[in-house]
């Protein structure tokens, strides 16, 4: 009897211990995935323009044909992963075309009548273009001039394609959607 007992405490011992076997199951974490798709999310930049600019990655961003419009803000704006805000307007200039660019962001000049806009696509000022108000911002952003809170005036001086790309970061108070005024 006394064996009997023992196998029966035995199974009961086994059967406890199975039966929490089971519940215990192994959840795998799979931390590679979700590592790849925080990356991807940080690197997406919609587009329709690959723009780039010395020293720095490619940025997709959305085109705005400005050309046929007097003023406004730039409908479409791209929106990267760290939270930077990009467009990029585009417009004919016929040697005296001016535009005023109001807000707070990087502006870079492209001089070029299709995307993708690249380094030796960078307009030269004094030559291509000139612009007043803001301020020369090399040192932050290659090839860009800043407006903090106030207007530039872009003169354009050839008769060819441009782009207005516009490069804002909003921790820093920047906003890609300003405000401009187009005239031909």
């Amino acid at each position: 009897m006394k064996s009997l007992e023992k196998k029966m405490s035995l199974f009961v011992l086994l059967a406890i211990v199975g039966a929490l076997t089971l519940q215990c199951e192994k959840k795998e974490d799979n931390q590679n995935e979700t590592l790849l798709l925080g990356l991807a999310a940080l690197t997406y930049s919609p587009g329709d323009c690959a723009v780039f600019a010395s020293g720095k990655a490619q940025i997709n961003t959305w085109t705005n044909d400005i050309t046929g419009t007097t003023s406004g803000t730039p409908p479409k704006l791209s929106t990267m992963g760290i939270g930077h805000v990009t467009t990029a307007m585009k417009l004919t200039g016929d040697g005296s075309t001016s535009m005023t660019v109001q807000g707070s962001a990087f502006i870079i000049v492209y001089k070029s009548s299709t995307c993708p806009l690249g380094t030796n696509n960078v307009a030269v000022r004094g030559t291509d273009y000139s612009i007043s108000g803001g301020a020369d911002s090399n040192g932050e952003f290659p090839d860009s001039y800043k407006i903090t809170n106030q207007t530039a005036s872009i003169t354009f001086t050839a008769s060819t394609g441009f782009y207005v790309f516009i490069y804002a970061i909003p921790r820093s108070g920047q906003s890609a959607a300003v405000t401009y005024t187009f005239s031909q």
